[in-house]
């Protein structure tokens, strides 16, 4: 009965471990995006122009660290938009006074130049990701943009752009995300300029300030266009305090379910822990049924060869019994989107285990 009764024990606990695990990991905080873990689920490219960007999306090793990458081909103009849906819960979406990201961009070549690029982040409430012509679905808020946001001009050949941080700032009421909009997004577009990038060569030239001096410089002669490379990174969502609010979608079911199997594990290992002692030699178990009932004070209990089958064979169904109450009241202990709960679901599981204890002990004593 010991054997039987450290087994419950320790699977329940497991159990409960488990359940304020899942709990606790049903949302997943954060202060930004940094692109660490590898995952850009959450990001899509619009190609709703012909001359948009519409492949090439990865996260990519950047200046030591994780960045959103794109291969941006010459002519072409970059899109990328990022699903709030799937960043943040709406309670926290609604709270977005301001959006801040680092961006920088290098050129196609070692003979090469990041010409005049100027970008905008854009934000709207919706935006219909099948045929990418937004119109009526982007709305609360309607689609807003703040021109020249940034610039990732680079100007030396061969170099990039300096690692620009770009903010958007919602100050208008009606620029906000409302708990209404259908898809609420914000994006980054990068324009090309009058001269794209391209590859370039110095060339000295000396210029005559009509007073007889004369100068000589060097300036950049553009000659075939190419492509670049824009990265992204460190992406922070702001409350109207300028703090960064916390990220993470709550994921409750996955958690539930979780529980749930575990739940059910240790149910049935319970039920399959009389059939071990069944197995054990006469005189073990004898030895183990003795131990026990010097524990309930009752020293005198000399167990008879013949009895050690029914002992065991009776403490089965007390076991059985109490486990569906376990199973019952899994559920309940697992909260549906909070960490708040956690203790409860802890407490479950522990009184489960104190209701299998004191069942087992009555069944021992009573033999």
């Amino acid at each position: 009965m010991k054997k039987v009764f450290a087994s419950v024990t320790a699977l329940a606990l497991a159990a409960s471990a488990v359940s304020a695990l899942s709990a606790g990991a049903s949302a997943i905080g954060t202060d930004k995006i940094d692109f660490e873990d590898g995952d850009f689920s959450f990001v899509y490219l619009n190609t709703d122009q012909k001359d948009c960007v519409a492949s090439g999306l990865e996260v990519a090793d950047h200046n030591g660290s994780k960045a959103l990458h794109l291969y941006v081909p010459d002519g072409q103009i970059p899109k990328v938009w990022f699903d709030l849906d799937s960043i943040c819960d709406r309670s926290v979406t609604t709270q977005i006074m301001s959006i801040s990201l680092e961006i920088s961009a290098e050129p196609h070549g070692d003979d090469a130049v990041i010409c005049w690029h100027g970008g905008t982040i854009g934000s709207a409430g919706g935006f219909d990701r099948v045929n990418m012509k937004g119109g009526d679905s982007q709305c609360n808020p309607n689609w807003s943009q703040q021109d020249n946001a940034f610039d990732i001009s680079g100007w030396e050949i061969g170099k990039g752009s300096a690692v620009n941080t770009a903010e958007k700032k919602f100050l208008l009421p009606a620029s906000r995300y409302t708990d209404l909009g259908t898809n609420p997004f914000f994006c980054v577009m990068v324009w090309n300029g009058d001269q794209p990038s391209c590859k370039a060569t110095l060339v000295k030239k000396t210029v005559d300030d009509g007073e007889g001096n004369k100068t000589e410089t060097e300036e950049l002669q553009y000659g075939t266009p190419v492509g670049y490379d824009l990265y992204i990174d460190n992406i922070i969502l702001k409350d109207k305090d300028g703090n960064a609010l916390n990220l993470g979608v709550s994921a409750a079911a996955p958690a539930a379910a979780e529980t749930e199997t575990v739940t059910e594990a240790a149910t049935e290992a319970a039920t399959e822990a009389p059939a071990e002692e069944v197995a054990e030699p006469e005189t073990e178990a004898a030895e183990e049924v003795a131990e026990d009932e010097i524990v309930l004070e009752e020293p005198e209990f000399v167990p008879e060869s013949d009895d050690e089958p029914i002992a065991v064979e009776e403490a089965a169904p007390v076991v059985e019994e109490a486990a569906p109450a376990a199973v019952e009241a899994a559920p309940a202990a697992v909260p549906a989107t909070s960490n708040t709960n956690t203790g409860n679901a802890s407490a479950a599981a522990i009184v489960s285990v104190m209701a299998l204890a004191a069942a087992a002990m009555a069944v021992s004593k009573r033999k």
